[in-house]
């Protein structure tokens, strides 16, 4: 992947010659851990508006479900990496005569 070639340039290549992928698997890793972050925080509030009871019971099963999901998200972000290095391996072995 050519590194002369910004963001822009490359999210607007039509014949898909630069990979995005690599460049944004982190951004989406912070994404989705800032999110599910979120997203526990506003139910341990909204918990607790409810009650103390709800409020606790939001906040454990909230901690529990972020980390099942940041682990689902790291291992979905990393079988994409897995499957795009295989494709540019086969690309290699297929174009090594070129």
């Amino acid at each position: 992947m050519p590194d002369d070639k910004n963001f822009f340039a490359a999210l607007f290549d039509f014949s898909f010659q630069q990979q995005l992928t690599r460049r944004l698997v982190k951004l989406l890793y912070i994404i989705g851990i800032l999110a599910g972050g979120i997203s526990v925080v506003t139910c341990v509030v909204l918990g607790f508006e409810k009650s103390p009871a709800d409020g606790l019971i939001n906040l454990v099963a909230g901690i529990v479900a972020l980390f099942v999901s940041i682990l689902i998200w790291r291992v979905l972000l990393e079988l994409t990496l897995v499957v795009l290095r295989i494709s540019e391996g086969i690309d290699r072995a297929t174009h090594a005569g070129n």
